[in-house]
Parts: C-alpha cells; sequence; structure tokens
C-alpha cells in the first residue's frame, strides 16, 4: 500500500508534534508505504550524515551485544491499535524480551511489549519534539529509560541526558564523577567520545565495538606485532653484527 492513511497532524516539516491527548504522532515524508492493514512501515525521510552514522553504530554495536533481543533503528511503532496516525519512530529502541525478526516491517504494542529503552538524537527539525511531547510519549507508554543525545547543544546543557521511569513518571538520572551515565536496562555505561555516543561494557572497562570496528582493531594490533617482530629481527642482526666485529679484531 502507498496512499498514506488520513490523520491530522501539526508539527515541523515531517514529523508531528503533539495531539489534544498530548501524545506524538509522527508524520510520513512521502513517498510512504504501509502494510496490509494500512500501518506505515517506511518512508522518505532522511537524516544527516552524522545521524546516520550515529544510529547505524548503535543499533549494530547493541545488536552484537544483545543478539537474543530486537534492537531497531528509525522503525515505525505503533502504540494504539486502531489508529493508524498513532505512530511514533525512535532513532533507537531496545526490547530485551523480543527476539530479532529480521521480516519485520513495524512494531506494534498491541502484539509485542513496550520497549525497555529509546535513544533520540536531537537535530534542527526534531529537537523541540524530543524533548516534550516525545519525552511524554515514551513515558506515557511505560518506556522505563529514554536517553537524549545533543551533540550540537541545540538544546540541552549537556550533550547526553537519561530519564529512568520512577512510579510512572521520568526521574533525571546523573552521571558520575567520571562523565558515565548508568543504563540498568542495558547493564552498560553511556558516555561521549570525541563527540559521539558509547556504550561501555563495565566487565571489561571497554566501549562495544561494530564488527568494522573489530576488524580495524585486528589488523591494528597485528600490524603493530609485524612492527614489533621486525624491530626485534633488526636488533637481533645487528647484535650478531656486533658480535662479529668483536670476534675478528
Amino acid at each position: 500500500m502507498t496512499a498514506p492513511p488520513s490523520q491530522e497532524t501539526n508539527g515541523e516539516p515531517g514529523r508531528a508534534s503533539g495531539q489534544p491527548d498530548g501524545l506524538y504522532r509522527y508524520e510520513p515524508v512521502p513517498p510512504a508505504y504501509y502494510d496490509d492493514d494500512g500501518y506505515l512501515h517506511e518512508d522518505n525521510a532522511s537524516q544527516e550524515d552524522w545521524h546516520q552514522r550515529q544510529t547505524s553504530h548503535w543499533r549494530e554495536a547493541l545488536s552484537l551485544r544483545l543478539p537474543t533481543a530486537t534492537v531497531c533503528s528509525d522503525l515505525a511503532v505503533h502504540y494504539r491499535e486502531g489508529d493508524r496516525g498513532a505512530t511514533i519512530v525512535p532513532d533507537l529502541f531496545v526490547a530485551l524480551r523480543v527476539p530479532l525478526d529480521m521480516k519485520r516491517l513495524s512494531y506494534k504494542l498491541w502484539q509485542d511489549p513496550v520497549p525497555e529503552l529509546v535513544i533520540e538524537a536531537l537535530s534542527q527539525d526534531t529537537a523541540t519534539a524530543d524533548v516534550s511531547v516525545k519525552h511524554a510519549t515514551y513515558e506515557h507508554l511505560g518506556v522505563r529509560e529514554y536517553w537524549l543525545f545533543d551533540p550540537q547543544g541545540l538544546t540541552l546543557s549537556t550533550p547526553l541526558v537519561g530519564y529512568s521511569l520512577l512510579d510512572g513518571a521520568y526521574q533525571a538520572m546523573d552521571a558520575d564523577r567520571n562523565g558515565l551515565h548508568h543504563s540498568g536496562v542495558l547493564g552498560m555505561y553511556l558516555h561521549i567520545r570525541a563527540g559521539e555516543l558509547r556504550f561501555r561494557d563495565p566487565a571489561m572497562g571497554e566501549d562495544l565495538r561494530t564488527l568494522a570496528e573489530s576488524e580495524s582493531e585486528r589488523l591494528a594490533e597485528k600490524r603493530r606485532a609485524e612492527h614489533a617482530e621486525r624491530r626485534a629481527e633488526a636488533a637481533e642482526r645487528e647484535l650478531a653484527r656486533l658480535r662479529a666485529r668483536l670476534e675478528c679484531s
């Protein structure tokens, strides 16, 4: 299906803000595609390059670490059955109790449980909605943790702010003295490194890597080992040369 369902929206270009119920409703960017029941599963929304790199990194790094969970970026979440405009599209969400389904077109909350964690990366078009009506929507839906990443300093006083659901309301979570924010959902730390949001394994004390980063590190380690081996061989040859000179003198 390609014809969008009828819905009233009022907000930023390509993003609808709150309706009378105070919940966020996503406005699809044509051309948009819908499943057989009329629910959005894909549209023509574009992202800045830094935004795409970040969400791709989050998805891959967490998917490798959480192979039995559903980790998705830019997948439509429909939160009210029968209301095809009741849709929100998180930059990333994690549903720990839902096995990954590669054929999934969208995520429907009357079929699957509410995701435990959502991350939104603020941009010029979405910053206002991310910190207001989306915040209220995720709180209303019961998302346990909501994280806002603002690398450009558009709205927030710090690049990363996290909220945890307590008695039905979000409470801000403070970073520790090292600038690390603990996620109870992930059992990891979130922090900013070189302007990017990263996930740190507390047991290993290292940031999660993508496959490409792991391969790059493996190759770098191999080059370092080969360089050290060549230096050792050169030193051994020089030592042999000096010994030969002493024997001949």
